[in-house]
């Protein structure tokens, strides 16, 4: 099972990556809160089953595309902080 966590990893950036930025309108019909929680929780779990993966260069992809990602979220939420905080 852990071989194949590093392609449905790849398959859960991906679909974030379409989702998110390509195909927006997909999301529209759900509340806001809603496609958030969706988007992020994609980009989280295929951060985690990036990491628990294979060794492989599969693994060095998945993992490096979904840390882009979650690093990505992080400056997100600081600059919103210290947006709202003035």
């Amino acid at each position: 099972m852990r071989k194949y966590l590093s392609m449905i990893s790849l398959l859960m950036i991906i679909a974030f990556i379409v989702f998110g930025f390509i195909i927006p309108q997909v999301l529209h019909p759900l509340p806001d809160s809603w496609d958030i929680l969706i988007l992020i929780s994609m980009l989280i779990v295929s951060f985690f089953t990036a990491i628990f993966s294979v060794k492989g260069r599969l693994k060095t992809i998945t993992v490096l595309l979904s840390s882009l990602g979650i690093l990505s979220l992080i400056a997100i939420t600081i600059r919103g902080f210290i947006i709202m905080t003035g």
